[in-house]
């Protein structure tokens, strides 16, 4: 009873020896994390000076459409609204 079970625990750790991870293995994946992050590192970088570059372009086009509004409203002062009436016209006698 106790070879059959040492058989089947020794067969067992045949089975899975194979498959663990050695030294190289693990700098490898290391190393290839290592990248991944720079990589996304970069790209979020890159990303948030585009927003940035985009955002302030942004602001000064509107800032120039709304200049000559801003700046001809304050030239100018408002015009005074003039309702001309004519005077009624005379009846006819009778």
């Amino acid at each position: 009873m106790d070879s059959e079970r040492f058989a089947a625990l020794e067969a067992h750790y045949n089975a899975i020896l194979p498959t663990l991870a050695t030294k190289a293995d693990i700098e490898a994946l290391r190393t290839e994390m290592h990248r991944m992050s720079a990589d996304t590192h970069k790209w979020m970088v890159a990303s948030l000076i585009g927003l940035f570059i985009g955002f302030g372009g942004l602001g000064v086009t509107l800032g120039q459409i709304l200049k000559p509004a801003a700046t001809q409203a304050a030239a100018q002062p408002p015009q005074p609204i003039v309702i001309c009436l004519q005077p009624p016209a005379p009846q006819a006698q009778k």
